[in-house]
């Protein structure tokens, strides 16, 4: 089973009940840590630590926006009532206005209703158990379509990876036939140019053989092949890890790609040169993908 998910993702919910309307919006996005930014109503700001709580539960990595709106039920019995206080302070400013400039015309109905805010809905005390009911149930349906979203950006990103893999597997194939290939060939082109300069093989043969040993030493990949060949394999087996797996794949591939690079540097074969520059093609696209794993 493919466990790997991506970091950015997308899911909303909106919840109703006899109160009015829940509306959950959740995007996530690339970041170091699980870092959460949230936006709610006023009457929501009393959930904020469940929220978070629940969100990282199920979020273990990424940049994490959140949007809550409540949406209270239309009621035609809605009774309104008058905000006295800011009813008092916009009288008093008109009174403060009119005197500084020595207005005569007088303050009217008219001139403090043409503020708003004055006449206002009287809403029923909220339930605020219910609430948060029907807040939660909205906000897990919501990960769920988010998780999901990300799980299957994952699946994308391993199966990508994987090919990439499968082709550095190739390569490495066909290193491993090359290495000794490269010393046979250096051997024969030395011996022909000795062979060129001195004629018989009996006098320059013991000279041939610690040039020759020379060389193979200084272009021996094996450890290098072997370490490479174990962060291959290492890199599948944690893509298959229920762990969080985005950081772990990075450092595997930054290894990877000192090996390789080494393997690089220590030959001389134009074969093997290729080969290392497909592998450090196929790792650093690894890298940048891997970037966008959770």
């Amino acid at each position: 089973m493919i466990l790997v998910k991506s970091m950015t993702g997308f899911g909303k919910k909106a919840v109703s009940f006899d109160s009015g309307t829940i509306n959950v919006e959740l995007k996530t996005f690339n970041h170091k840590f699980c870092d959460l930014s949230c936006k709610l109503s006023e009457n929501l700001y009393c959930f904020e630590k469940d929220i978070k709580k629940r969100i990282r539960k199920q979020i273990t990595r990424g940049k994490v926006y959140i949007w809550i709106n409540y949406e209270r039920a239309l009621d035609d019995d809605l009774n309104l009532i008058v905000d006295k206080r800011k009813l008092k302070r916009y009288y008093s400013l008109l009174q403060s206005i009119k005197q500084e400039f020595a207005l005569k015309d007088g303050i009217t109905l008219t001139h403090l209703l043409s503020f708003s805010g004055i006449i206002v809905p009287k809403h029923h005390k909220e339930n605020k158990i219910l609430l948060r009911r029907f807040l939660l149930e909205a906000l897990d349906s919501a990960l769920e379509n988010l998780v999901k979203m990300r799980q299957k950006e994952g699946n994308a990103l391993y199966k990508d990876v994987i090919i990439k893999v499968k082709n550095i597997e190739k390569s490495l194939q066909k290193i491993n036939v090359y290495v000794p290939e490269q010393i046979y060939q250096y051997e024969q082109r030395l011996k022909q140019k000795l062979s060129n300069l001195i004629g018989k093989e009996e006098l320059f043969k013991d000279r041939l053989q610690t040039e020759v040993s020379v060389f193979a030493k200084n272009c021996d990949v094996n450890e290098e092949l072997s370490r490479l060949s174990a962060h291959v394999e290492n890199l599948k087996d944690t893509l298959l890890s229920n762990v969080e797996v985005g950081k772990m794949l990075d450092f595997i591939a930054q290894e990877a790609q000192r090996e390789v690079n080494t393997i690089g540097a220590k030959s001389s074969d134009c074969r093997i040169a290729k080969e290392v520059i497909l592998i450090k093609a196929e790792i650093e696209k690894i890298r940048e993908q891997v970037q966008n794993v959770e």
